[in-house]
């Protein structure tokens, strides 16, 4: 099997060396390691960028992938699904989640354990699932990756912008006197996450951004690490899609809105 990687930031990199001996893996990255030339072509392109990267990656994958192939998104957030398919066509992409925390410096990769995903099928991924459980991850392949991605959205929108404000690890969040403020955003998402048709009860959203920074907990979100980098962060991604599918269906999302316009303050003012 061949694979891309596109975007060799931190989870990049895991997936790349995770999968390195079982499948010949090329990495692509805007700006490590730019795409040279067309070379052979992959079975899977694996998008692992900020969600700012998506527009490069999809024409990227598209220069890359064999004609059966399949790009498949692991990004945090919502929408990338949809700008992949609008370059390459709604039957070659899939959507999957990653459990992981990871951080990246120079060459030395932490992470806060084996990492666990949830991949949507389509052609290629049993295999690629396959080489990834060789080397180390927890991989399930399933028909309906939407509850997964969902959840996932549920804890990020809670975590991640109040832990970039307030300054304090995934484990510390828990103990916080924001801890309030991170139980009332995971309810707004879970809300619009119902609306979207993966039902997700208040006590359950609680439940899950609880459980993520108790397995997580010496990890600084990537929102965070994003704010105290200077980088751009996924906000737009994350608590936007929850404010603009909130309006769309009706559920109000005043915390996600909130949670939005106050880390585009910081953004802008670090």
């Amino acid at each position: 099997m061949r694979v891309a990687i596109l975007g060799l930031g931190a989870i990049g990199t895991l997936v790349a060396r995770t999968l390195d001996g079982r499948a010949a893996v090329t990495g692509v990255d805007r700006t490590k390691a730019p795409l040279n030339g067309h070379g052979e072509t992959v079975d899977i392109a694996v998008v692992a960028t900020k969600s700012q990267g998506t527009a490069w990656a999809a024409e990227t994958a598209k220069r890359v992938l064999a004609k059966d192939g399949t790009v498949l998104t692991i990004q945090n957030g919502l929408g990338h699904r949809e700008r992949l398919a609008t370059v390459l066509g709604d039957e070659r992409v899939a959507v999957g989640v990653i459990y992981v925390g990871a951080a990246l410096d120079g060459e030395n990769l932490r992470t806060t354990g084996p990492a666990r995903v949830e991949l949507g099928r389509a052609p290629h991924v049993d295999e690629l699932a396959a080489a990834l459980t060789a080397g180390g991850m927890t991989a399930t392949v399933v028909d309906d990756p939407w509850p997964a991605v969902w959840r996932k959205l549920v804890g990020n929108a809670a975590v991640n912008p109040v832990s970039a404000l307030v300054g304090v690890t995934n484990g510390e969040l828990l103990e916080h006197l924001a801890s309030r403020i991170v139980d009332a955003a995971a309810r707004e998402a879970a809300r619009v996450a119902s609306a979207e048709g993966v039902p997700i009860s208040d006590d359950e959203a609680v439940r899950i951004w609880r459980s993520m920074a108790a397995v997580t907990a010496a990890n600084r979100s990537s929102m965070l690490q994003d704010v105290r980098n200077g980088r751009p962060t996924e906000i737009d991604w994350i608590n936007g899609e929850v404010v603009r599918r909130g309006r769309r269906h009706g559920v109000l999302t005043p915390v996600n809105e909130a949670l939005l316009q106050l880390v585009e303050v910081l953004e802008a003012y670090p």
